[in-house]
């Protein structure tokens, strides 16, 4: 079955039946990401319950081991080693170099993340880093390669931009497949085609038999992409395939789902906690909510001049709400992001400075890195929640505010920037991240919106998630990299 963006709303979910026939039939599984499992947040989140789900046909590769009860094996152990019990499945951490991880890691934060998400200002293209992050991309394919597979066909499904160079190496083995998830934006080709790695960048990609995104957008800046800059590449839009060099490869569009019976749960051992939070007692009656990574692209000081703009102009509204703030770190140590942060710091003061009135202050900051009991906690105190990505792949943070409003109310202002605005936008106020107006006209809405409306906007979202969840977006990917 071709997925294209034209068929994505008549997409079923895979059944239980689907599941235990593909479990049977799925040959070894490499799974290959830049993170491993006991990450907080990022893609290792999503993978890890899909690689338990698995199991012991699974064989995880990471560059990054964070803290986790999932113990990395030595690659001088590898071709002794069977999956322990408490895993299910083998995690291996690759044995890279420090100073090959540290240029990847620069080039990916100081170069391909702002580029992929459209913001060229920010990006630095240095001819080392780039050096270093396809050298790194060469170990961990030729390291994931030296592990014997059980079975053959073997199929590697790579994750992400970080690991855009894997593919050639891998897909030249025989016998295994590879295919890649894209999980950030793919730009308009006007900004990809004259930067100097984007040629390379697409024949590595062209070497997986299927790449998937996360909206039809993304999958149609790549093939136009492909057209501009690939002579030889054959690019049929109506079946989104590419043939290149021998290989034929399916372009789908497949969004990332969540693990709603899961977060489910979480609203329901987490509503005590919602309810005993402090802020809920000493702060005013209707709460605004922000969580975000501090990261230029989750657009926070765009947001905050989105609040600034209705402060402004809705005075009789000072004291009826605060607005809360959750700032979680950059996934990046880089100076622009730290210089981001402390924008961010400097605006926030500046507001509650500049409205604070008997006591009462506009905004409440709080920087912590929270678990997902908290997260699902502040979900359910939160009467308007507010993402304004100015460029994002996706976005869970809004998916998961909706997956834990069980009690139908609340109401989402959601960036028309971020991928999941594709899905969620018949429920959500969309907005432009970047226009203060717009966002204050959201803002005052959501605020005065009733009961009644509230619960059709969110019954609308809760559909379209229970709909497309995390399990069902895995198992139909890997279905349609073995068709």
């Amino acid at each position: 079955m071709v997925i294209s963006p034209h068929a994505l709303p008549l997409l079923t979910p895979i059944s239980a039946e689907d599941i235990v026939d593909l479990d049977i039939h799925l040959p070894t599984l490499k799974v290959l990401s830049f993170s491993g499992p006991g990450q907080t947040g990022g893609v290792a989140t999503s993978l890890e319950p899909i690689v338990k789900r698995l199991g012991t046909k699974v064989h995880w590769f990471s560059i990054e081991n964070q803290s986790s009860d999932v113990e990395p094996i030595p690659f001088d152990q590898v071709r002794n080693f069977s999956p322990s019990i408490n895993s299910g499945f083998a995690f291996y951490s690759t044995s890279i170099p420090k100073r090959l991880i540290d240029g990847h890691k620069r080039f990916s934060a100081n170069y391909l993340w702002p580029l992929l998400h459209g913001m060229r200002e920010h990006a630095l293209f240095d001819a080392e880093d780039w050096k270093n992050y396809k050298m790194l991309c060469s170990r961990v394919a030729s390291e994931c390669q030296s592990v014997l597979s059980e079975s053959f066909p073997t199929l590697c499904w790579l994750h992400d931009y970080q690991l855009a160079m894997c593919a050639p190496l891998i897909s030249s083995e025989r016998g295994t497949i590879a295919c890649q998830f894209w999980h950030v934006p793919w730009p308009e080709v006007a900004i990809m085609q004259h930067e100097p790695v984007t040629k390379e960048l697409v024949e590595s990609l062209l070497c997986n038999r299927l790449i998937g995104f996360h909206t039809a957008e993304y999958a149609h800046n790549f093939l136009q992409t492909v057209e501009a800059l690939c002579d030889a590449a054959q690019v049929d839009s109506l079946k989104m395939t590419v043939s290149f060099k021998g290989q034929k490869t399916q372009i789908v569009v497949m969004p990332l789902g969540i693990d709603v019976s899961k977060w489910h749960k979480l609203a329901k051992t987490s509503r005590p906690m919602a309810e005993a939070l402090p802020v809920k007692h000493r702060l005013a009656n209707q709460i605004l909510l922000g969580i975000d990574r501090l990261d230029y692209t989750k657009g926070v000081l765009e947001k905050l001049s989105g609040l600034e703009h209705y402060l402004e102009n809705a005075k009789d509204m000072h004291r009826r709400f605060h607005y809360v703030q959750i700032s979680q770190p950059a996934q990046s140590n880089e100076p622009s992001f730290s210089e981001y942060s402390k924008k961010v710091e400097a605006k926030i003061q500046e507001l509650n400075e500049k409205y604070e009135q008997d006591g009462w202050r506009p905004i409440l900051h709080i920087q912590a890195q929270l678990n997902q009991k908290e997260l699902a906690a502040w979900y359910q105190a939160a009467d308007v929640m507010t993402v304004n990505s100015v460029r994002d792949g996706l976005n869970l943070i809004a998916k998961e505010y909706v997956a834990c409003r069980q009690d139908e109310q609340g109401t989402l202002i959601l960036s028309d920037r971020a991928g999941c605005a594709a899905e969620l936008g018949q429920g959500a106020l969309l907005v432009s991240p970047t226009s203060p107006s717009e966002f204050s006209d959201a803002l005052a809405k959501a605020l005065s919106m009733g009961i009644e409306e509230k619960r059709r906007r969110m019954t609308s979202m809760r559909h379209v998630i229970g709909w497309n969840q995390l399990h069902d977006w895995a198992l139909g990917f890997l279905r349609q990299a073995l068709t």
